[in-house]
């Protein structure tokens, strides 16, 4: 099916571009490279409004690049400094979390009594970047009790806790889901004073290893960032954030939910500790988890503020501090919901890929769907996966929600880039493969255990191995690779290493695809800008451009996903297929995997908005989508023998996937919006 105004499809050149997805470091080709090491300027030659601005010393990268590389990453990992996955048995540090993303082998910590550690390597590539991101909120309560010197050490509390298991974790956490957080009075004193105090002795050893672990050579192989999660938890909802760093200058301990329950607070505390607190300090906050958060992670409104110059800083705030959302990890699709309220489009079966609120409580949505919040309703139980629904759970429509907001303040609050990342908590930073994924925590380990439902949290059998983090950048060194999160130019994947490009303008040539990046990059926008002002009539033209992961399935199709505001001040949105063929013929053989239908290396067109309204403020991000392939839970059954396989193959999950990508989008305003 040929999509409104789409070019013929344009096959990207292919050797030296699959040469390049292999190493995970190179972009689309294109005839002005970069190569030279000493073409990369030093931070004091760096000009104004260059795509790097250097905070650090370290030798210039020798695969730099103008047009941009892809590197791929996990900036969502948890070790044995998180509360809630110490008392577990996991024992690995954050260290060890950046040698399993390098390929090297680390030791998981046995899972019955008398087992040695298990050796593991990473499957697949390294990873080009990573940072380890702990739960702030108990650094000094895990080091008070794991010292006998400590004055804590004998508590209740932290022989509770030295104890393990489930109850371990309810010990810290009980007082964190409250409306004012509050710490363990008998571990922490009653001023909480003991456990900030010795939180220092984590957040410093977390800062050394991140250091030792950056590759400041000129292979610039490997970029590790100073990092943590800022997990509130009001009324068990998940209200998440991962914080992080530029470079190694950094305020002296996280600010956690304790000292910052709401966002407002956080990006306060940020902009005071850091910004202006700490020389060459920079920071942003990634939500996460916000399928989960049953309305509370972003609001239909701006919280705390009138409708006027109040709201619009607010809401230029977030976008300074918050320009990206994670789309994507082990709890499920962050994209969108279907049968949402107030927002008008028609289903979109790609939206329950992956999507963990299809089974509320445990059990499939046709047999018990979760409620749907009223408008303006918050649930309770969110990060249980119970609470109700809210369509600001969403990218798409939380998107939408920013347009709305945008139309009466002035400012658009949710100018949301995407990337994806897995949260692991065994230190297994971007352990995606669908075949030698081990579960998300330790409980999950066990194969039984993994492809059992959980009625009361999100692990388990409807659960997934993770996403990545995608960046184009100039270079793969800290300060490239900030520098296009805070752009906006990234993008996130269901796991695989789709390498997708979009760019919007106003005239670009049907011929475009024959040099997607020079043709992208002089005509408009890339991924997370804004379309420039329209010049003439017409619609917006968008280059869409994607090549395929080799070593997961070909390309499908590639997608263009619009959201506008009409006059009436409704929200809708249109999903259109822009390249390759949505309606061939094709099956997957679910005992070999194979698929019997059409797939693409690589996918181009121009589209061309056929529905355009120039008075409609509106967003526009691509999807790619591979051919069909086998899910975790049935391919693992499948390499077991017959004889061998546990009881729990048999279960409700779907037996196939179909592994997607996600770009940043790129926004259009009226004039005079």
């Amino acid at each position: 099916m040929t999509p409104p105004r789409a070019s013929a499809l344009a096959a990207v050149p292919g050797l030296v571009a699959l040469a390049a997805v292999l190493c995970g470091c190179a972009a689309l080709p294109s005839s002005d490279r970069a190569g030279d090491p000493e073409s990369a300027p030093s931070s004091a030659e760096m000009p104004a409004g260059a795509l790097v601005r250097y905070s650090e010393q370290r030798d210039p990268c020798a695969n730099r690049d103008t047009h941009r590389n892809a590197y791929f990453g996990d900036l969502h990992v948890h070790t044995s400094y998180s509360y809630d996955a110490r008392p577990l048995g996991v024992t690995t540090v954050p260290a060890d979390a950046y040698r399993y993303a390098r390929g090297e082998e680390i030791l998981l910590p046995p899972y019955a009594a008398g087992d040695e550690p298990t050796p593991v390597r990473k499957l697949g590539p390294p990873l080009d970047f990573a940072a380890v991101t702990d739960h702030a909120e108990f650094f000094g309560e895990l080091s008070l009790c794991a010292d006998p010197e400590s004055g804590a050490y004998a508590t209740r509390s932290c022989d509770a806790f030295r104890k393990g298991g489930p109850t371990a974790i309810l010990v810290l956490v009980r007082g964190l889901s409250r409306d004012v957080p509050a710490r363990s009075a008998d571990i922490c004193g009653d001023d909480g004073s003991r456990c900030l105090e010795a939180a220092h002795n984590y957040w410093e050893r977390t800062r050394e290893m991140a250091e030792a672990a950056y590759d400041r050579s000129s292979s610039c192989s490997f970029t590790t960032f100073v990092a943590y999660e800022h997990s509130g938890t009001s009324d068990s909802n998940a209200y998440h954030r991962n914080v992080i760093f530029r470079n190694a200058e950094v305020p002296a301990l996280p600010i956690s939910s304790f000292e910052a329950p709401a966002d407002t607070e956080l990006w306060e505390r940020l902009t005071r500790e850091c910004l202006d607190g700490v020389p060459g300090c920079d920071a942003l906050a990634i939500p996460h988890s916000s399928n989960l958060s049953s309305g509370t992670l972003f609001a239909s409104s701006l919280p705390g503020s009138d409708s006027g110059q109040g709201a619009a800083l607010l809401a230029q705030r977030r976008n300074a501090l918050e320009p990206v959302m994670e789309i994507f990890q082990h709890k499920g699709s962050a994209e969108c919901f279907n049968g949402l309220p107030g927002i008008l489009g028609g289903p979109d079966e790609l939206c329950d890929m992956e999507e963990v609120r299809r089974y509320y409580r445990g059990q499939p949505a046709e047999n018990n769907p979760p409620p749907i919040c009223e408008e303006g309703e918050t649930g309770v139980g969110g990060s249980l996966n119970a609470g109700c629904v809210s369509k600001n759970d969403f990218f798409r429509s939380v998107l939408l929600n920013g347009l709305q907001i945008g139309r009466e303040v002035g400012v658009n609050p949710y100018k949301f880039g995407v990337i994806g990342s897995t949260d692991s908590h065994l230190a297994t930073s971007g352990d995606v493969d669908e075949s030698g994924w081990r579960g998300h925590n330790v409980s999950e380990t066990d194969f039984g255990e993994r492809l059992s439902p959980s009625p009361v949290h999100p692990i388990g059998l409807y659960t997934n191995p993770g996403g990545l983090a995608g960046v184009w950048a100039v270079e793969n060194s800290r300060d490239a690779l900030f520098d296009a999160l805070k752009r906006r130019e990234v993008f996130g994947t269901s796991g695989t290493r789709i390498r997708p490009r979009l760019f919007g303008g106003w005239s670009y040539a049907d011929s475009a695809c024959a040099s997607v990046v020079e043709s992208g990059y002089a005509g408009g926008v890339p991924m997370g800008g804004d379309l420039p002002a329209r010049s003439a009539p017409g619609a917006p033209r968008f280059v869409v451009a994607a090549e395929r992961d080799p070593r997961s399935s070909p390309l499908q199709r590639l997608q263009v996903i619009k959201g506008w505001i009409a006059s009436s001040g409704r929200a809708h949105y249109k999903v259109y297929d822009a390249a390759g063929d949505a309606d061939a013929s094709g099956e997957i053989d679910l005992q070999t995997g194979a698929w019997s239908g059409p797939g693409q290396d690589a996918l181009c067109a121009v589209f061309e908005d056929p529905d355009f309204d120039p008075g409609q403020p509106s967003y526009y991000y691509m999807r790619a989508v591979e051919t069909p392939s086998l899910r975790w839970s049935w391919r693992q059954c499948l390499e077991l023998p017959e004889a061998r396989r546990p009881s729990e193959c048999d279960n409700s999950a779907p037996k196939t996937i179909q592994e997607l990508a996600w770009t940043s989008p790129i926004w259009y305003l009226p004039e005079g919006q």
